[in-house]
């Protein structure tokens, strides 16, 4: 689909301002970008889940010479076989069972456009030489034609893996690794440019405000001070979603603490200054023994099974543990645990 010139500027200013720069490394990543953009290089974005790996891919697409074309994303994770084959190269009808209609894959849909690969780690093996032949000059054949189809593509591809490590362990083809990264661009999780974080939340409330016709709150130094020690393993999704969670279920003029979810304020409780690990594995499985007692009477052997542990083992830990018990092996006293 192409799209007219002023709405590839929205798009692309609306990408922009989602991506955030606001600190070294993100306007070094920028500064790559608009350097290789408007060439026809294969790109490789690395980086955690969460970090903004298709949104960076949208962007070098708006920056190019391709963007009022189609940008078409293809989550690998989810194709294999047949379904890679047709998900990208398309089939003719009656290919196959179900075939009724002749369908374009995703290179005739971004001809003239972005192919954007995620997760292109996840690529079965057996598949990765089918898709690096038709890297070598983009002609490929629907399933079940006979000719041939060109097109013209700009292919961006992401992983959250190491594609080295990969290599080394046979997971992945060394010249598929270098057919796809022409220009690495690695982006740093949030944990390393955390200057950011008050910058994204500001952007993240004025975009709720608008989506679901709010005032937009005012953040308290108490919660920003939160929200930057945090270490967010999901990275800017991670931040979005707490963000849009907050601003749903509160409406207060100002988000304070008491507004964060107790899932999140978890992660900054105090944990004890000793933990024991012995006495907590003995604690737990004394629960688990008594529980078992009280369930079969005090029968000893059927409490043993239900443990999934022997009779023997079972006499030793009663003792070990000093677990009282009567003659027919119920607990002395006490009330069934919980």
């Amino acid at each position: 689909m192409k799209l007219p010139a002023p709405h590839v500027t929205f798009l692309r200013n609306a990408a922009m301002e989602e991506f955030i720069l606001g600190c070294d490394a993100m306007h070094a990543i920028m500064k790559v970008v608009n350097q290789v953009a408007p060439f026809d290089v294969n790109i490789l974005l690395t980086g955690e889940s969460g970090t903004g790996k298709e949104l960076l891919a949208k962007i070098i697409h708006l920056l190019s010479p391709r963007a009022e074309n189609s940008f078409v994303p293809v989550n690998c994770g989810v194709l294999s076989g047949l379904i890679f084959e047709d998900k990208l190269f398309g089939h003719e009808k009656g290919a196959f069972t179900g075939a009724v209609a002749a369908k374009k894959g995703c290179f005739e849909l971004a001809h003239r456009g972005t192919l954007f690969l995620d997760e292109v780690s996840e690529l079965p093996y057996e598949n990765q030489v089918d898709f690096l032949r038709v890297l070598g000059d983009y002609t490929f054949q629907r399933i079940g034609a006979t000719e041939s189809i060109t097109v013209d593509v700009r292919l961006i591809s992401a992983t959250n893996r190491n594609l080295k490590e990969m290599i080394r362990n046979g997971d992945f083809r060394e010249d598929l690794f270098y057919r796809i990264q022409v220009v690495p661009i690695e982006i740093p999780p949030l944990r390393e440019r955390r200057e950011v974080i008050p910058k994204m939340v500001d952007h993240f409330l004025n975009r709720m405000a608008a989506k679901y016709k709010r005032a937009k709150p005012d953040v308290s130094p108490e919660v920003m001070d939160i929200l930057l020690r945090y270490d967010w393993p999901g990275n800017v999704r991670e931040l979005s979603n707490l963000v849009e969670r907050v601003f749903i279920v509160n409406e207060k003029a100002c988000i304070d603490t008491g507004c964060l979810p107790s899932d999140f304020l978890w992660h900054f409780r105090d944990p004890p200054e000793d933990i024991d690990l012995h006495q907590v594995r003995k604690d737990a499985e004394t629960r688990a023994i008594l529980q078992a007692l009280y369930r079969t009477v005090g029968d000893r052997e059927k409490a043993a099974q239900m443990l999934k542990i022997s009779p023997r083992t079972l006499r030793y830990k009663l003792k070990a543990y000093s677990i009282r018990v009567d003659r027919n092996g119920r607990p002395q006293e006490g009330p069934p645990p919980s």
